[in-house]
């Protein structure tokens, strides 16, 4: 009997983890710049917020840049994703939660519509 009871309680709390869908915020950057300004700021903060507030979901950040220079562009990738990284853990993301996948994606040239100078926060994605 208890060990039905076990099974039912354990069955219950993971129906509720399942929760909401995962979510994508995408952080905006401009040309040539890792800083984060204010609106860029309040997109990390709303990231933070929802990942604290589903610590199961996965969460991963990934990087996009445009190619101002075949030298340089990785760097500046990078350098995004790092600063995004860093400012989710001052928002209390545990840091050994992020997962920063592979190097990042550029786009190719001429691809229309995409905003590539970003960094994408997936969560539960």
């Amino acid at each position: 009997m208890r060990y039905r009871v076990a099974i039912l309680v354990l069955l219950a709390f993971l129906g509720g983890c399942a929760g909401p869908d995962g979510k994508k915020f995408s952080v905006l950057f401009p040309p040539y710049s890792a800083d984060l300004d204010p609106a860029a700021q309040e997109v990390v903060h709303a990231a933070a917020t929802f990942a604290k507030a589903h610590p199961l979901m996965p969460l991963s950040v990934g990087g996009y840049a445009s190619r101002p220079d075949p030298g340089n562009y990785p760097t500046l990738r990078q350098e995004r994703v790092g600063v995004v990284q860093k400012a989710l853990v001052r928002e209390g993301v545990d840091q050994f939660r992020i997962e920063i996948p592979g190097n990042g994606i550029i786009y190719p040239d001429g691809v229309p519509d995409l905003p590539v100078d970003r960094v994408d926060i997936n969560i539960g994605l």
